[in-house]
């Protein structure tokens, strides 16, 4: 009897395990999108757009080392202006440790368009400015990925040629675990979970990174 009721037990592990994994392949769970509009947040079901980096335009010459250059507050909807402050900060730092320009300082100030930023540079007697603007964040949960999206122009003050211009994006999927019981000394799996994608900040540190990288490819 204790054999039987044994059985009828592992069986029944059998079953939740098929109907966990089935909800796992199958669910389409809501994903939050961040757009880089006014809007508040925004809510979709649909597939994460595909992630490409790519560089459009690149500088004839390296990035003049002795320039004065601006890094300029990423644009970003009023959703994401915390992470726009914080991953522009940190693209701020990377760039003085890497020691892009001469002197790279940060303009946390919001302009409403390149324009006005153009002519902040020359007031100032900036001779490079760095801009960029989020373009998407999709909020991973436990069965989706996450996604950030940043395009970045280096443009010189004086001309308001554009010497750089790149996208940079990344995903990252949620990590996969399994919780065991232990059933008269015999190990079963009885659920499988996952851990959460990464948050914007982190995935948005990763890609700042990559942007670093990339600028310094180009210096002299």
């Amino acid at each position: 009897m204790r054999d039987f009721h044994k059985l009828i037990i592992i069986d029944c592990i059998a079953a939740a395990l098929l109907l966990i994994t089935a909800c796992s392949l199958g669910g389409r769970p809501e994903e939050t999108v961040l757009s880089p509009n006014p809007k508040t947040l925004t809510r979709s079901t649909s597939e994460a757009q595909p992630c490409n980096s790519e560089i459009y335009i690149s500088p004839e010459t390296p990035l003049p080392h002795g320039s004065r250059a601006a890094v300029f507050l990423l644009k970003s909807s009023k959703d994401a202006q915390e992470i726009s402050m914080y991953l522009t900060g940190l693209l701020h730092k990377l760039l003085l440790q890497k020691m892009l320009f001469r002197i790279i300082e940060k303009n946390d100030e919001i302009f409403n368009d390149l324009r006005s930023q153009m002519k902040y540079a020359r007031d100032n007697k900036y001779d490079i400015i760095v801009v960029g603007e989020i373009e998407k964040i999709v909020m991973g949960g436990e069965l989706r990925q996450s996604m950030m999206s940043i395009k970045m122009r280096v443009i010189d003050a004086k001309t308001e040629v554009t010497l750089l211009y790149f996208d940079s994006c990344r995903t990252a999927l949620p990590k996969r675990g399994i919780s065991f019981t232990d059933f008269d000394g015999l190990n079963f799996p009885v659920k499988f979970f996952d851990i959460q994608a990464p948050l914007p900040k982190q995935l948005g540190a990763l890609v700042i990174a990559e942007i670093s990288n990339t600028l310094v490819q180009f210096r002299e």
